[in-house]
């Protein structure tokens, strides 16, 4: 991503707008978050972010860390926020690096909110979310969990979206992702095999993409999927883990993916989680996946997808940048004022900015999916 001054810079640019109606929806100008003083060593949760039980119409989806964060109430308990509250919770909460968060909220919106109103839904649809104005994506916005853009196949404890549910929680999977933990995992406290390393996550990914390859018809692994996942598998490693030991134990691990609240006793990182902490775990579980980025034909038989134009072939991340605007709705392009700002603005925070993928990319995907 851009460097942090740029973003500030651009924020302020684009926040010189006036209020806007569109649709009979108010848009709200999306700003970038003063960014936190504290980032130190922490326990998590403290005294003002008990655990609530979600009630019936508050939504929830495939992601445990947010899930997790509005649990507690670190973004807002019925699962649907802004993308400056996403921000913040996962910051104050989790520990979570400007870098990380920042794309993934902007995808979030981008691909399943309403960026013109600045919500999105971490579960399915949501009256707080109505469609685009104009309903130029379709008659819904759908949420992050609604298949296809921002959540994908071969997930740790959801079921492929053709095969059963993508959105809750699958005790099987997680049942199954244990087995590997048994094979690979470092002793600990807990006993022997009881602490995820990167040889369990690498196990635990090929293993499910084997298993969805082989029963899921249409299949498919594209390259922001190779990256998401793995960076999912990372995160478990680099994120869930006690700042007090940097281990991610059974009941740490647990916790967060089946009861879907902070552990007892838990300390977030010692220092802001940055792609640099990230990198070498997720790289890592990368290079020992079974397929390269494809998807299944007809007859069920795996085939690698072509590489995309230059420069975006020139590593797995420009690629999978490239497969984000490919699936990142056309019309955004044809917002105005600021509908339009909002957008643009979301769109240099989800840009690389790497030497490797210094062209900028405006969405080309198909609406209405």
């Amino acid at each position: 991503m851009k460097p942090f001054f740029t973003l500030v810079l651009f924020q302020i640019l684009h926040a010189i707008v006036s209020a806007e109606v569109q649709d009979g929806q108010t848009g709200v100008v999306i700003t970038l978050p003063p960014q936190p003083t504290d980032t130190g060593l922490k326990q998590i949760p403290d005294a003002d972010h008990p655990f609530i039980t979600p009630g019936p119409d508050d939504q929830r989806g495939p992601c445990p860390a947010m899930n997790t964060l509005a649990n507690h109430g670190y973004v807002p308990r019925n699962g649907v926020m802004s993308f400056e509250e996403a921000i913040v919770g996962a910051q104050e909460g989790l520990n979570m690096d400007i870098g990380i968060v920042g794309p993934l909220a902007a995808n979030a919106l981008l691909m399943r909110g309403n960026p013109f109103i600045n919500k999105f839904s971490i579960g399915g649809v949501s009256p707080l979310v109505p469609p685009l104005p104009g309903k130029i994506d379709g008659p819904e916005a759908g949420g992050i969990a609604k298949h296809g853009r921002f959540e994908g196949d071969a997930s740790m404890t959801r079921s492929d979206a053709f095969i059963g549910d993508n959105r809750d929680f699958q005790d099987i999977l997680y049942d199954m992702d244990l087995l590997q933990l048994g094979k690979f995992g470092d002793n600990g406290p807990d006993g022997n095999n009881t602490v995820f390393n990167v040889a369990t996550m690498i196990g635990i990914m090929q293993h499910n993409t084997i298993m969805y390859q082989s029963t899921d018809p249409e299949f498919t692994f594209s390259a922001s999927r190779v990256t998401g996942s793995s960076g999912a598998a990372a995160f478990l490693l680099n994120v869930f883990a006690n700042g007090t030991t940097n281990q991610s134990t059974l009941p740490i691990i647990g916790s967060f993916l089946r009861n879907q609240t902070f552990p007892p006793n838990w300390f977030r990182a010692g220092a802001p989680v940055t792609g640099t902490v990230l990198g070498p775990n997720a790289a890592a579980i990368q290079a020992a996946l079974p397929f390269p980025p494809g998807r299944n034909n007809a007859q069920g038989v795996y085939v690698a997808d072509p590489l995309p134009p230059t420069p975006f072939n020139s590593s797995l991340g420009c690629w999978a940048y490239w497969v984000q605007a490919a699936n990142t709705p056309a019309v955004l392009q044809n917002t105005t004022g600021i509908f339009k700002q909002n957008v643009d603005f979301l769109l240099q925070i989800q840009f690389p900015g790497n030497p490797a993928c210094d062209q900028q990319l405006l969405p080309f995907g198909p609406a209405g999916v």
